[in-house]
């Protein structure tokens, strides 16, 4: 008895006396155990028990897989199906794709799927405090960089399908407006260059008053949805622009994807809403919003950018 008591006490220091990466490669390990059995909610418990690090490289990637897992979203399954189907002719027919993705579906505002995959993608973004591939690549180093920008894109992506095809109310093929929803249009426009579009090159949207009542600019959930929207488009574009893809065959599409997107990019820039189109940052989009001037070039943007990118 008394040496069984010897060995309790020297097993119950020797767990106490973990060093903190030890810690966490336990709870990596724990959490992939989960995530294989499907178990998503637990395995971000086992992560954020542990104590959060958003200095490993690895426990962010499987902390954001962790969050998307909650949608149902499975990263083999989107290369191999999603990814592959996406029409790269143009720009356009990229964002018309998108919105007749797997998990693009979408009845209403912030749903929880929507939301488990912007905390994934949030997970990866906030690790600096500059966001962008960049700051990351400093950060992490070439390598695992690399790793959580393809996570950031991939998930990037697939919300930006939601937020098109709840936004842009689209059918079953991913015509704007033609969905089960009543508008026709992403906002309500006031801006006149944005007026100046609509009805002439934006599709179904040719009234300046058919925006969606949840992008409603006169408050702060429509603001900070507009600003997501805007946040999925250009961090998606920061990180391939930032990232060298050329050496992987199973990724090659989204090279193609970078080419057709930047368009987006350049018309942005052309028209004098560089400041929108290089924002990286949720909170820095939703603080320009704050003065009208503001809020009249987000919609110049959105009228340029998401009403004629997708008809």
């Amino acid at each position: 008895m008394r040496n069984f008591l010897i060995l309790f006490i020297i097993l119950f220091f020797s767990a106490c006396a973990q060093n903190p990466q030890e810690k966490l490669a336990e709870a990596i390990d724990r959490a992939l155990t989960h995530l294989s059995a499907g178990e998503c909610d637990a395995a971000i418990d086992v992560l954020e028990d542990s104590g959060h690090d958003g200095n490993d490289g690895i426990y962010v990637q499987i902390l954001a897989s962790a969050h998307a897992c909650k949608a149902g979203f499975n990263e083999v399954q989107f290369i191999s199906e999603d990814l592959a189907n996406i029409d790269t002719t143009s720009a356009a027919t990229i964002l018309k794709s998108l919105t007749v993705m797997t998990l693009s579906t979408e009845t209403s505002a912030d749903s929880e799927d929507y939301v488990s995959i912007k905390t994934g993608i949030n997970t990866i973004l906030n690790t600096t405090t500059t966001v962008g591939q960049v700051a990351r690549t400093t950060k992490f180093g070439t390598r695992k960089a690399g790793d959580l920008g393809v996570q950031g894109i991939i998930l990037n992506v697939v919300n930006l399908g939601k937020f098109l095809h709840y936004y842009g109310n689209v059918n079953a093929t991913g015509v704007k407006g033609g969905g089960s929803g009543s508008n026709s249009c992403f906002l309500n426009y006031n801006d006149p260059r944005a007026q100046a579009l609509t009805g002439v090159s934006t599709g179904a949207c040719s009234a300046d008053n058919d925006g969606s009542t949840d992008l409603d600019q006169t408050t702060a959930a429509g603001r900070r949805r507009i600003c997501e929207g805007v946040m999925t488009l250009t961090n998606t574009i920061d990180i391939l622009d930032n990232l060298d893809l050329s050496n992987s065959s199973t990724l090659s599409k989204l090279e193609d994807i970078s080419a057709q997107v930047n368009t987006f990019k350049t018309a942005a820039t052309a028209a004098g809403l560089g400041t929108i189109v290089n924002m990286t940052k949720q909170s820095d989009c939703e603080t320009y919003l704050q003065t009208p001037a503001q809020l009249l070039d987000m919609e110049y943007f959105y009228a340029l950018v998401f009403e004629t990118g997708l008809q």
